[in-house]
């Protein structure tokens, strides 16, 4: 019998999680592309866009734990069709706003629907994949966000500069309804010889409750946190405000920023997809997990330094290359994250729960970086200052990486089990 070209279920699934991150990364820079555009037609400043920009961090952020409880208890084939249905009547109402104020409802609306789904992306991941490919398929997962970044705004640029800006949304919200329904049709649940989620033979009893208080005491949740909150900063400035900077600090035109922005997350796209490579090949040589998730997590948080390049550059295309380099490092240690995550908790049972929990408080940056973005460029007429503002950031992610994690085998202690 021939070979089959079909790859496996597994990887099947992953592209899946992947498209789904795409398309959620649209969604959120749909805004961005048309912010320009919103400037000018309802009068408005950097620093009022910055907040609304910001808003749908606001309920994406106080819902992250609650969804990962929710994650835990709700089946995967289920969950995604249901948030992709919000991504998307989120999207068509904003279409509809008639002022600034108008936009904020749907973008929180927006956040309501996006919290499960970092939760349940990493779910469903550590669901079909063994550790030793969590790597690969987290850098999948956040590959995603370049893959969305990069495809979304050439063409929403074309669709705002051409149809209007609510064009833009119009269509990222049909994207969204679309793929909600293909994944409810085409999704099957592991066979149990492809299930990868129970708990590990040493940690197999089940936790009476969501174990916080081991979360908390955990030294290398709370570093990874702190990590993460630095990156997030520094990825929700780069969603939020990429084609607002190049168009009034570089001078691009609307439609050129749009394709512009690609370009960085393009090469994030790809770049993201070697970090997990490398941190599962190191693995495979004999490197302690946590250890060669830190290996790209550090590598990646000092490549994010040069937006600092891209602040101080004087032609717009180095500053294009150093926002290449910058934003390929983020994503590069995006995915690290997510295996990190997994490679700490896994073998109390509740990914969803504390994927939830690192998601909160890493979004509290997600929320910081835009409005302060906003409110720098305001006040100094240039992006000059938060982009150095970023690069500092990114010092201090490295640094808390670098210098705090431990590479324990099992960095969270294992809850009191329920015995009968």
């Amino acid at each position: 019998m021939p070979r089959t070209l079909v790859p496996p279920r597994r990887w099947v699934v992953a592209t899946g999680v992947l498209v789904i991150t795409a398309v959620a990364y649209v969604d959120r820079v749909n805004l961005s592309v048309a912010t320009p555009v919103l400037i000018k037609e309802f009068g408005t400043t950097a620093a009022v866009l910055g907040l609304v920009l910001s808003s749908f961090t606001w309920t994406y952020t106080l819902c992250s734990i609650p969804a990962g409880l929710v994650v835990d208890r709700i089946r995967i084939r289920v969950i995604f069709p249901v948030i992709l249905a919000l991504w998307g009547v989120a999207s068509l109402l904003t279409a509809t706003a008639r002022s600034v104020g108008g936009i904020i409802a749907p973008r929180l609306l927006l956040g309501v629907g996006e919290a499960p789904f970092a939760p349940a992306s990493i779910k469903t991941l550590s669901t079909w994949l063994p550790q030793r490919e969590r790597g690969l398929g987290s850098s999948m997962f956040i590959s995603g966000v370049a893959l969305g970044s990069a495809v979304g705004p050439p063409g929403l640029a074309y669709l705002v500069s051409v149809h209007g800006w609510q064009s833009a949304f119009v269509a990222t919200g049909v994207l969204s309804l679309v793929i909600a329904v293909v994944w409810a049709v085409l999704y099957r649940a592991p066979r149990p010889e492809e299930d990868h989620s129970a708990p590990s033979p040493q940690e197999s009893g089940v936790p009476a409750t969501a174990p916080w208080r081991p979360l908390l005491r955990s030294r290398n949740v709370w570093f990874l946190v702190g990590g993460y909150f630095c990156l997030l900063y520094i990825l929700y400035t780069f969603v939020s405000w990429l084609p607002g900077y190049l168009v009034a600090d570089r001078g691009f035109t609307l439609l050129g920023s749009g394709f512009s922005t690609s370009l960085p997350w393009a090469c994030a796209f790809v770049v993201g997809l070697l970090g997990g490579r490398l941190s599962d090949r190191l693995m495979r040589r004999g490197v302690a997990p946590l250890a060669a998730r830190k290996v790209v997590l550090v590598s990646g948080m000092v490549a994010a330094l040069t937006i600092v390049g891209a602040a101080v550059v004087d032609s717009a295309a180095g500053a294009i290359v150093f926002l290449c380099i910058s934003t390929s490092g983020i994503v590069f240690a995006n995915g690290a994250v997510w295996a990190a995550a997994q490679d700490i908790v896994h073998d109390l049972g509740i990914t969803g729960s504390a994927s939830g929990y690192v998601n909160f408080w890493g979004n509290v940056g997600g929320i910081l970086g835009p409005i302060v973005t906003g409110v720098l460029a305001t006040a100094t007429s240039t992006f000059l200052v938060p982009l150095v503002v970023a690069g500092a950031i990114a010092l201090v992610g490295a640094l808390l990486w670098g210098l705090g994690l431990r590479t324990v085998r099992t960095a969270v202690p294992a809850p009191a089990t329920v015995t009968g």
